[in-house]
């Protein structure tokens, strides 16, 4: 509990301080990654779920924060995990790997959201979700960027522990 409040906190004021002037260029993508869901059972066992997962988003960023609405699901063994977050990305040393037309932004990030578990044999579950990410993202046109991270999750659904894994995206900037 003492968590969740504390990463909500945090959340809160990284977004008031990424509102400083925030002129930002708007963009759209997709993206596709390798996860792992952590589960327990009914009888404490833990298991391990790793699949393909597929998302969009949509977001602002500028030279220093990002600011992303998402949307991701992971279907394995007949059960499905969608997941629905706000980012909030700060880009750390943008400026030290600018080279010619290409720009690597590394960043480091935190997202809250909401899980929704459901299986095939009617169990149905929604919980709050929270965790960090990180990775680079780098620009190689002026209107498509790419990024490659890994995003961690925790969340309160009873039958899951956390989710994690390694994702890559294609963003249009407009």
């Amino acid at each position: 509990m003492l968590n969740r409040h504390l990463l909500t906190s945090v959340a809160l004021s990284t977004l008031l301080l990424a509102g400083d002037e925030f002129t930002s260029e708007r963009f759209l993508g997709i993206e596709a990654g390798y996860g792992e869901v952590q589960s327990i059972s009914a009888i404490e066992q833990p298991t391990t779920t790793k699949g393909i997962e597929f998302g969009f988003r949509f977001g602002a960023q500028n030279d220093e924060w990002r600011t992303t609405i998402s949307g991701h699901n992971f279907s394995k063994n007949d059960e499905n995990y969608f997941r629905a977050m706000l980012q909030f990305d700060r880009f750390v040393w943008a400026s030290l790997y600018e080279t010619d037309n290409i720009i690597f932004k590394p960043y480091l990030g935190a997202h809250i959201g909401w899980l929704q578990y459901d299986s095939a044999g009617g169990v149905q579950d929604k919980s709050f979700v929270y965790g960090g990410q990180t990775g680079v993202a780098w620009n190689v046109m002026r209107t498509v960027d790419f990024d490659f991270g890994y995003r961690y999750s925790m969340s309160d659904v009873a039958n899951v522990d956390n989710l994690g894994g390694f994702v890559f995206g294609v963003n249009y900037l407009y």
